[in-house]
């Protein structure tokens, strides 16, 4: 009988202790290009996931406190908490860029065209660090690229700010792209993308097998599809 009892404990503490890759994404996007990217680490880790919703810096945070294991999506510019590693390679890197409607690419010809014209740009964006001179009444916040395409369409503002690569596809896939273009002036320097682990968290053991994972889905072109068929998918 004790046998039995022994066996049922090890069992039951086999299938309580299994990994769990606990991690969060935007609120605003519970099912978006983040997601997607998580349930490809967690299916070459042999893991499963669970993703929950939750604001940008408070996922930061929870990755420091051991909330979560794992975040994507942290520049390499964004601090971090002692707590937290920040994972190389880069999973991708992504130019931020400046779009106005056709016609009016002149406009904005330097960072100081934004002391006479708004921009809009993605609410908690680390990219507004960019802007950080410029008066907040001159920055309008969007939760989305459809919102800051509608806001520019219907002249509620002048410029939008967004994922270079992403906005062109929209805009091409949308028939927008004779509407909106790319302005005069252009944000000089790219975002490296990264993913960022809690130093305590069981994740923090299989770290080199991460980082091979991520090498291999950069040279394979693996994350870069992702992106392609999430955005394809979007705007069908």
């Amino acid at each position: 009988m004790r046998c039995w009892v022994l066996l049922l404990v090890l069992l039951s503490w086999g299938a309580q202790g299994e990994d769990v890759l606990r991690s969060a994404v935007s609120t605003n996007f519970p099912d978006g290009l983040h997601t997607h990217y998580l349930a490809y680490i967690a299916n070459k880790l042999g893991v499963k996931s669970e993703v929950a919703t939750m604001p940008y810096a408070r996922r930061l945070l929870s990755v420091d406190n051991g909330t979560l294991d794992i975040m994507v999506g942290v520049s390499n510019t964004a601090p971090i908490g002692e707590n937290t590693d920040r994972i190389e390679p880069a999973y991708e890197s992504l130019s931020v860029a400046i779009f106005v409607l056709a016609g009016n690419e002149s406009t904005i010809s330097s960072i100081d065209s934004f002391y006479q014209y708004n921009i809009s740009v993605t609410r908690n964006s680390s990219r507004q660090t960019i802007l950080q001179h410029i008066p907040d009444n001159h920055i309008i916040p969007a939760v989305s690229l459809e919102q800051k395409i509608d806001l520019l369409l219907k002249g509620r503002i002048d410029s939008f700010m967004h994922v270079k690569q992403s906005t062109l596809t929209t805009l091409i896939t949308q028939n927008l792209y004779t509407k909106i273009r790319l302005a005069e002036f252009q944000p000089p320097k790219e975002y490296e993308q990264h993913i960022v682990i809690n130093k305590n968290s069981w994740l923090y053991q299989r770290k080199y097998e991460l980082e091979q994972i991520i090498r291999d889905g950069v040279a394979k072109g693996d994350f870069a599809h992702i992106r392609y068929r999430f955005y394809k998918s979007e705007n069908k």
